[in-house]
This record gives C-alpha cells, structure tokens and sequence, in this order.
C-alpha cells in the first residue's frame, strides 16, 4: 500500500524580485512499513519536502497524497485531524512543556483533542515501555537527559498510533552514543510496529538505519 504519493512536486519562495525554486518536479512513492532516509547538503529541500509531506506547507505545483488522500484539496482542519491521527512529527527541538513531567508530556496532545487522558494509561504504560522511560514518567524535562527527552518526544508523537512518523533531523541535539541509541529506537519502531518512518538527515551513519535512500541536490532527486 502506498501511503505518501508525491507527483511533480514544486516549491518556491520569493528572493528579491524573482522566486527560487526549491523543490523541482519530485516523484516518488514511499509504501506501508518503509524506512526511508532524505540526504543532500544544507539548503537542497530537505526539510521543506518534510514539511510538505506532512501538510504543514503547501507546494507552488504538484500533489502529495498521504493515505491516498490528496493534500492539495484539504480544508485546514482536515489537516490538522490528519496530522493528530495519521503522521507523527518529531522534530531537532524536543518541543516539551518544561513544568509537564514525562507522562503529561506524551499525553498533551490526547488533552488538547479533547480525551480523557484516563483512558489512555494502558496506552501510556505500552509506549513508556517502549522507550524504556518507566522509571522517569513523574520526572520533567530539566530532570532528564537530551536523549531522554527526545524519546519522550517520539512517546508523544506515538500517542495517536500514526502510521507515518516524520522525522527532521531527530538527532541532531544529540551527542554520538544517545545518537545510535536513538536510531536503534527507530529502527525497532519501523520494524516490530510497521511503522512508515521518513526521515531528514546529514549523517550517512544514520540515513542506513533506513531501506532507502532519497538523495536530494538543487531541488532534484539524484
């Protein structure tokens, strides 16, 4: 099953008098339970093209379909309901509320939908397992390490149980050995939960914890 479809894919942005194209006419498909890592060097669209996969921008041309639904034609809160229920995000910042312990974090986003995070304990319990945060779920942020905290991150962004994650530069606050560990994470995620994970990085390390490679430069797949 494909679960992101990207056709003829365009994006601009306005420099001085003229656009600049960032994006060039990208297709591909990425299916259900795929690894997929995008490279390419500081300013190639990277993290643009993340960002439009995830409905959070909008492209100049071209489609993307996310669960075979096509973006270009959704209303605001269709995106925003497929984003709390379909994708997942974790992104460079962990993103926590800094007076929230562990547990409140992951269960925000429950809480701001409108759930009772009562019912979602057996969940909670499932995904601090998996992060192996049992032992820190009444501690806060500025308890925890920055891994700790990034894997609390990916706890929140489980909480729904996406299909897709979309990761941009995950470890990119992180030092080597938290770095690996958080890999390892992913990589058990994508493959014990069929998990479609996309994700933006600059390591070559980390981009083979993936099953594929998507190489970006000047806008284009090379």
């Amino acid at each position: 099953m494909d679960v992101i479809r990207v056709k003829e894919l365009y994006k601009s942005f306005p420099m001085g008098n003229s656009d600049t194209d960032i994006l060039k006419g990208l297709d591909f498909v990425i299916t259900e339970g795929e690894f997929v890592s995008i490279m390419g060097p500081s300013g190639s669209g990277k993290s643009t093209l993340l960002y439009l996969l995830g409905g959070l921008d909008t492209p100049t041309k071209g489609e993307v379909f996310v669960m075979g639904k096509p973006l270009n034609t959704m209303k605001e809160n269709e995106k925003s309901l497929m984003r709390k229920r379909d994708v997942g995000f974790v992104f460079q910042f962990y993103n926590l509320v800094p007076n929230l312990t562990v547990e409140d974090n992951i269960l925000l986003p429950l809480i701001l939908d409108g759930k009772n995070p009562k019912k979602y304990q057996e969940k909670l319990d499932e995904i601090l397992a998996i992060i192996a945060m049992q032992d820190r779920r009444k501690h806060t942020p500025r308890q925890l390490s920055g891994g700790q905290q990034q894997r609390v991150a990916i706890a929140r962004a489980l909480m729904f149980d996406p299909s897709i994650l979309l990761l941009d530069e995950p470890t990119g606050n992180l030092d080597s050995k938290n770095s690996v560990e958080l890999m390892k994470l992913f990589k058990s995620i994508n493959q014990q939960f069929n998990k479609t994970i996309v994700q933006v990085t600059h390591s070559e390390e980390f981009a083979a914890y993936g099953n594929r490679i998507i190489h970006l430069k000047d806008g284009v797949i090379v």
